[in-house]
C-alpha cells in the first residue's frame, strides 16, 4: 500500500534546534529524520512512499533522490513554499498522485507499531478512512478522540476537560475519493477538517495502537526520539 508522507511544514517550532533545515532533515541519531521513517516503513515492506514537500522541498528532494539509496521508491508532490496549502490541502494537490487507497504519516512523527495491521483493518472496516487511536488519557499530548467499538465517534483538537481520552496517533488510511471530495473546501486546508467531516458522517474506523507515538516537532520530543533510538543501539 502506498504510504504518504506530509513533509511540508515549516517547523517553526524547532527553528532553535535546527534554524534553516526542513524537519525531515532535522539530524536525529546521526541521521536525517526522514531516513528513520524510511527504515520503519522498509522494515514491514511499506516501500512506495509520496513525499508531500513545501519547505525546504528542494533540499529534501536532492537528498532522497527516487529513495533506491533507502530500500525505498519515492515519489514527490510539491507546493509553493510561500504559500503553503494545509496538511489537507497537500493531499488536494497530490490527487494525480495518489492510489485508491493509501497511509498517511506526518513528516514530523515517529510510530513504531505494526503498520500492517493498520492497513488490514483498513481495508477490513471498509470504510472511507481510518484512524489509527492510542488511549492516551491526556498523558503524552492533549486527548482529542472518543471510540466506540472499532468507530472513531468524536474527534476535535480542541476538545475540553472529559470531551476525548483517546488521540489521533498519527497514521491514518484513506480512499482517494475523500480527497476528491475535500476539493470543495477553501485551503489552506487542515488534514483535521477532512477528519471531523468523516466523524460526523460515522465514515471513520477506529484501529488501536498501544505502542506509544513519537514526533520530533518540538524540542523536547526530539529528545526523546533521540533516547529511544539511543536505547534500541540505533544511535552511534
Amino acid at each position: 500500500m502506498q504510504v504518504v508522507i506530509l513533509a511540508g511544514g515549516l517547523g517553526t517550532r524547532l527553528k532553535t534546534v535546527a534554524p534553516n533545515l526542513p524537519k525531515a532533515l532535522v539530524m536525529v541519531a546521526g541521521r536525517p529524520f526522514v531516513e528513520h521513517q524510511f527504515e520503519l516503513l522498509r522494515q514491514q515492506r511499506f516501500t512506495r512512499i509520496l513525499m508531500c514537500v513545501g519547505f525546504g522541498s528542494d533540499v529534501i528532494m536532492r537528498h532522497v533522490g527516487n529513495g533506491s539509496a533507502f530500500g525505498v521508491q519515492v515519489e514527490f508532490s510539491c507546493e509553493n513554499p510561500a504559500k503553503l496549502l494545509g496538511t489537507g490541502g497537500a493531499l488536494v494537490n497530490a490527487l494525480p498522485l495518489l492510489d485508491e487507497e493509501f497511509l498517511v504519516l506526518y513528516g514530523d512523527s515517529y510510530l513504531p507499531t505494526d503498520y500492517g495491521v493498520i492497513a488490514e483493518s483498513f481495508r477490513r472496516l471498509g470504510r472511507s478512512a481510518l484512524m489509527s487511536v492510542y488511549r492516551n488519557l491526556g498523558q503524552w499530548d492533549k486527548s482529542n478522540a472518543r471510540v466506540v467499538g472499532d468507530l472513531v465517534v468524536f474527534y476535535s483538537k480542541s476538545a475540553g476537560p472529559g470531551e476525548a481520552d483517546w488521540i489521533d496517533y498519527g497514521l491514518s488510511g484513506f480512499r482517494r475519493e475523500v480527497i476528491e471530495a475535500a476539493r470543495e473546501f477553501s485551503l489552506p486546508l487542515d488534514l483535521a477538517r477532512i477528519q471531523q467531516d468523516l466523524v460526523s458522517r460515522g465514515d471513520m474506523g477506529a484501529c488501536i495502537v498501544r505502542d506509544r507515538f513519537y514526533e520530533i516537532g518540538k524540542p523536547e520530543g526530539l529528545t526523546e526520539v533521540q533516547r529511544l533510538l539511543r536505547a534500541s543501539g540505533d544511535m552511534p
